[in-house]
């Protein structure tokens, strides 16, 4: 990187830093705010919204308390309390059934119910057929009523109306007096439609609302589904009082029935402004940068000789020579850097230490994790043979099994019958039980995606024995995933993506230890490099992309041609290095150099564009014992590579 571009880097951290500042600290103390300012909205319109829950369910009590305090319903005929029932329900506001009931809860006459047919009934009045009558009785809360002389305020429930929408109800209980001393029990229920219909009406920038009963089961949702069964929300932040960063909101007390109304907002929409804000700043922040960066290319023209050193040095660490190392004479600016580039490669060659060790001490932990998985499996689900497919590519691969007979009969599962158990899991991304429940399929979801499927065979696998397997995988499968992210994250690292061979920091590091073992236990070792030859000319004549294809060839016969104690490493663009650990000078030359030769040079690499022909030169150096250090090896074997060239390539130099 030249001297101008930094001094201008440097420039716009300059010039952007007071804006970065005043954003860093402007935009959380911004977010508080508006978060309390929204949370004190939330609060009003959750009050508001409980005293309209609390002044609807007064006004229907008093409706009906003012509407039988003048009956006498004990001291009336069969025929006068049906009309006496019929009054009621004319006087009680939005009323769909009144019934009058004894003791045993028996009705002593018949129910009077909502008919379209009366005309001039309340909007909140909802048609009631036989099944909804019984619902009806079966929510009458006759031992709360009887038991105190006070009006009773029913449990909740959902009936859907003529559209299939599912209204919210309940049954309101009063005690009265009844023939010979005995208290009966007038039953209302009323419809909270109207009040459904206002929750769904908040939309305080962009919030809603909804109501539970003292349990923390839901009574007016703006989801369907939840309110039609009455779903459990006892563990929603809001209610339970644990901050949740996802949501704004607040909740509000019914006192007469025990509810809560709960006003809720997701925090992403909420705090949108400020990310308009944020974005603001950014683009002020880049402007800042563009004109430092322009500022520094116009005033920069010399680039000084420290800085041709520090760049050399550069160039080499981006190519994997983690031992370069910068000349520092001086005491100025300059110099200061080039110590600190040191003192950066040395961490970074710190760090390729421990990156390398880590490597080595975890190839196995994703078969580990898996191992483990189906080990505690076990003990909560029996199983007979039991196999963990993870998705490679557009398939998925058996990659750890218990039970079966071998490979070959695991290996079944990966042919994925359409209409199966595990292609239905995939398809649903829910457990698929088998018919005859002799099987069952877990898909294994991380971050929103099926990363594999678990597949149990035995017997008995049901919605509940499906249930457990569930709840015991799923923590388990982010350990996998990371287990395998971590597996393919160290092949990337120490394998060439196009040849398959070592990276060079990999190649290096292995080489290091082939080294120091050969020198303590006194054993041969010999070197080579080995180049492609014209490989210039192969680009230039085919592309880059039979180019490819032609290294990609020559590694996979030079692999071929190796013994598997060899170190094979791609060390830049056609070069290659190998390390021969036990191979004396002779055998080196005379037999593997010879040998990989050949086998690139006798036969034409088939490519997209027909046969090409590729020769390629090798240098050998071989350790002996005044020599200890692997660059010292490598940069003989590179002077023997060159020799080989200087004498018409497609040879082999020691």
């Amino acid at each position: 990187m030249r001297l101008g571009v930094k001094l201008a880097l440097l420039l716009a951290c300059a010039s952007a830093a007071p804006l970065t500042l005043a954003t860093i600290f402007t935009l959380p103390s911004g977010q508080r705010e508006l978060r309390g300012q929204l949370d004190q909205i939330h609060a009003l319109a959750a009050r508001e919204l409980a005293d309209q829950v609390q002044r609807a369910l007064l006004d229907k009590l008093d409706a009906l308390t003012l509407a039988t305090r003048s009956l006498r319903l004990a001291n009336l005929d069969q025929e006068a309390r049906q009309r006496a029932l019929l009054l009621i329900y004319q006087q009680t506001k939005g009323a769909d059934v009144v019934g009058l009931f004894d003791e045993k809860g028996d009705a002593i006459v018949d129910p009077v119910r909502f008919d379209t047919e009366r005309g001039g009934g309340s909007p909140d009045h909802e048609a009631v057929g036989k099944g909804a009558l019984a619902i009806y009785a079966g929510n009458v809360p006759f031992r709360e009523a009887l038991r105190t002389r006070d009006m009773v305020i029913g449990p909740p429930y959902a009936l859907p109306d003529s559209a299939g929408d599912p209204i919210s109800r309940l049954v309101l209980a009063l005690p009265v007096e009844g023939a010979r001393g005995a208290r009966w029990v007038l039953a209302v229920e009323i419809s909270l439609r109207s009040l459904s219909e206002r929750f769904a009406r908040v939309r305080v920038g962009g919030s809603s609302a909804f109501l539970v009963d003292g349990s923390g089961r839901a009574i007016l949702h703006p989801d369907a589904a939840v309110r039609g069964s009455r779903k459990d929300l006892s563990t929603h932040p809001i209610l339970t009082g644990r901050g949740d960063s996802r949501w704004l909101g607040a909740s509000a007390d019914v006192p007469i029935a025990g509810w809560k109304v709960v006003v809720e907002q997701e925090a992403s929409e909420a705090l949108r402004p400020l990310r308009k804000l944020a974005l603001r700043a950014a683009f002020w922040m880049a402007l800042a940068l563009i004109a430092a960066l322009a500022v520094g290319s116009m005033t920069v023209r010399a680039v000084t000789k420290p800085v041709a050193r520090l760049r050399a040095a550069a160039e080499q660490v981006a190519e994997g020579k983690l031992d370069a190392e910068v000349e520092v004479t001086g005491h100025d600016e300059l110099s200061q850097l080039g110590r600190t580039f040191n003192e950066m490669l040395s961490g970074l060659r710190e760090r390729a230490r421990l990156e390398a060790t880590l490597e080595i001490s975890t190839t196995l932990e994703l078969k580990g994790v898996l191992e483990r998985l189906l080990d505690g499996l076990a003990r909560v689900v029996t199983y007979q043979r039991a196999a963990v497919l993870l998705r490679r590519g557009d398939r998925y691969r058996v990659s750890a099994e218990r039970g079966y007979e071998g490979p070959h009969h695991s290996g079944l599962l990966e042919e994925i019958a359409p209409g199966g158990p595990v292609d239905r899991a995939l398809r649903s991304e829910e457990p698929a039980v088998c018919d005859g429940e002799a099987c069952l399929a877990i898909p294994m979801l991380a971050r929103g995606e099926v990363i594999g499927v678990l597949v149990l065979e035995g017997e008995g696998y049901d919605a509940e024995r499906a249930r457990i397997a569930v709840s015991f995988t799923q923590p388990a499968v982010i350990a996998v995933e990371n287990a395998r992210l971590f597996d393919e994250v160290q092949r990337l690292a120490t394998e060439d993506e196009l040849t398959h061979a070592y990276t060079r920091r990999h190649f290096m590091d292995l080489a290091k230890l082939q080294i120091e073992s050969a020198r303590r236990f006194k054993q041969p070792l010999a070197a080579m490099m080995l180049d492609v030859d014209r490989f210039k000319q192969v680009n230039d004549t085919y592309g880059h992309a039979i180019g490819d294809q032609v290294l990609k060839a020559v590694a996979e016969r030079v692999k071929k041609s190796l013994r598997v104690i060899d170190v094979f490493g791609r060390t830049g663009g056609e070069e290659f290095a190998i390390v021969l650990p036990g191979a004396s000078h002779e055998a080196a030359v005379g037999i593997l150099a010879e040998r990989i030769r050949h086998v690139v040079a006798d036969e034409p690499i088939v490519t997209d564009e027909g046969e090409v022909h590729v020769t390629i030169s090798v240098g050998v150096a071989s350790a002996h014992p005044g020599c200890e250090d692997l660059g010292s090896l490598l940069k003989a074997a590179d002077a023997a590579l060159y020799e080989a060239k200087r004498g018409g390539r497609n040879r082999v130099a020691s």
